[in-house]
């Protein structure tokens, strides 16, 4: 049983990533970087990972990073954390996140 839990959005952002990642780099890549984020949303479900505070506007979304996209995730409130949202750090983090912490 996973120790985390994805919403709509973020499954359709993953879907987003994959897509990409596919189109621009292929299938070996696309099973590296999908391991590497399967990887750091399981060291979320542990608390194995370094993140913090997205803002002090709100203190209950953390962040982190893999490679090249952020990871938002809420704990506060939870029985397991809920990751909001794999956003690319090129793209406007506060535009795609607007709406998604309510889980």
């Amino acid at each position: 049983m996973k120790d985390y839990r994805l919403t709509k959005d973020t499954e359709k952002d993953l879907r987003e990533v994959a897509r990409y990642t596919l189109k621009q780099w292929g299938k070996a890549m696309l099973q590296e970087y999908r391991g590497g984020l399967k990887k750091t949303f399981e060291d979320i479900g542990k608390n194995n990972i370094i993140s913090r505070q997205f803002s002090d506007n709100f203190p209950e979304l953390l962040v982190t990073k893999y490679k090249h996209h952020f990871i938002f995730y809420l704990t506060e409130g939870m029985e397991k954390p809920v990751i909001v949202g794999v956003i690319h750090e090129r793209r406007s983090l506060v535009k795609h996140l607007t709406g998604r912490l309510t889980p």
